[in-house]
């Protein structure tokens, strides 16, 4: 059986796991010798780091549940979370659960479980708006309630991208699978075509291993206020890890190029909901924030 053919059979048997079928369609990417293709097998089989944009199959929207107390032994458990008070850049980032894992991570959550999982809601946001979502009460504790359901779509989302992927290959070229490494058996063009039009049609940035790649391009500092400029190089002496280093140096650039447009409100948005997610990052930023929101205005 030819590798297109042992691909196409995996994708439709339910048997197989979806690392398995990714690690031969590794080989695959390697004899077409397409680097997209390669990147997001990468990403589906290491996991995607932060800096990645998700494909929009790993982002789920999700209902909330949260503990509740307040005074004289008052308590509200397991309650659902009220957003409505929130702002809206974080009613966004409370009804959304995202999956940078592995996929056989996501595998793994679809067998001995209850039939859900969770995602806990970042403790800064608890701090901020706990008090306000039931009358007298506090929470201390909030979770995004995922239904394994929704998992196992992410992983038969994968499944079938690979299947489509597969078939038009064959289609323009059957023995496709069988030729030398990175010997162009079709030509790169059009097997970009395809896996754009089969894979990443909902992936924002992925890079390319091209020099068009959009990530982390670098917007020119003279563009922006130099209160900006001031807190990108304390960010840079920071002790913070380089890659979030990268990827906030870049949101805060593109914020800075936006001051005075009606692109700002929502970047501010985008930042703060990113770094509500990494407590280092959020703790360094606490002492700019004012000046941040001062252009929101």
């Amino acid at each position: 059986m030819s590798l297109l053919r042992e691909i196409q059979a995996g994708a439709v048997n339910s048997e197989i796991q979806v690392s398995d079928l990714l690690r031969k369609c590794k080989i695959l990417a390697y004899r077409l010798g397409n680097e997209d293709f390669k990147i997001w097998l990468e990403s589906e089989l290491n996991g995607y780091s932060y800096e990645d944009a998700l494909p929009s199959y790993r982002i789920l929207t999700v209902g909330s549940k949260g503990n509740f107390v307040g005074s004289f032994g008052r308590s509200l458990p397991n309650a659902d979370m009220p957003i409505h008070g929130l702002p809206d850049w974080l009613k966004d980032q409370c009804t959304k659960a995202t999956f940078k894992q592995p996929i056989a991570t996501l595998e793994s959550y679809t067998v001995n479980n209850d039939g859900h999982l969770s995602q806990s809601w970042s403790p800064a946001i608890l701090a901020e708006y706990g008090s306000e979502m039931y009358s007298d009460l506090s929470c201390i504790q909030a979770w995004k309630v995922i239904s394994i359901a929704s998992v196992i779509g992410i992983v038969d989302t994968v499944k079938t991208k690979i299947l489509n992927f597969a078939l038009e290959i064959e289609v323009i070229n059957p023995k496709a699978g069988e030729a030398e490494l990175n010997s162009n058996p079709i030509p790169q063009e059009k097997v970009s075509q395809i896996f754009n039009f089969n894979i990443s049609g909902n992936v924002q940035n992925l890079a390319s291993g091209n020099n068009q790649s959009s990530i982390h391009q670098k917007s020119n500092n003279s563009q922006i206020p130099e209160a900006f400029i001031n807190l990108l190089n304390d960010l840079k002496s920071s002790e913070i890890e380089e890659g979030l280093v990268l990827e906030v140096e870049s949101r805060i650039e593109k914020l800075g190029v936006s001051v005075g447009t009606a692109e700002y409100k929502s970047l501010y948005g985008e930042l703060m909901s990113f770094v509500s997610n990494h407590v280092t990052v959020l703790g360094f930023l606490v002492p700019f924030i004012p000046m941040l929101t001062s252009y929101l205005t």
